[in-house]
């Protein structure tokens, strides 16, 4: 075993037993924190607390996940972008990508090997 593992261990079990000897407040924090505690009735202080910032979040972590994983070709291209360019900058999809736009999709793979190989060949 690596000699952290043990006060890890020692630490999440003191934090467990902790949790269970104070129960009631850790609980009453919890929804605290939340904001779903009886404000003026059950929903206001969930749509003050944790549900405002949940809704502002929302849109921005959609639209971010979205321009990371499809082509950056073009905004038009809604294609999955699977295939990195410019050393990992950005991703393209099979049809845009420099590297694959004369070959069958279903030999991409075999493509790719043969363009990882040239590249090693080069580089040694």
């Amino acid at each position: 075993m690596k000699r952290w593992r043990i006060p890890a261990m020692l630490a999440a079990a003191c934090i467990v037993l902790a949790c269970a000897d104070w129960w009631p407040h850790v609980r009453n924090e919890f929804f605290v924190l939340l904001g779903s505690r009886n404000e003026s009735g059950g929903w206001y202080g969930f749509h003050s607390g944790f549900g405002g910032a949940a809704y502002i979040m929302i849109f921005p972590a959609v639209t971010l996940w979205y321009y990371h994983n499809t082509c950056h070709e073009k905004p038009s291209c809604l294609r999955w972008g699977a295939y990195e360019v410019a050393g990992g900058v950005g991703k393209k999809c099979h049809k845009h990508h420099p590297d694959l736009r004369d070959h069958p999709r279903e030999r991409h793979g075999a493509v790719l090997d043969q363009l990882h190989r040239e590249h090693h060949a080069r580089r040694m």
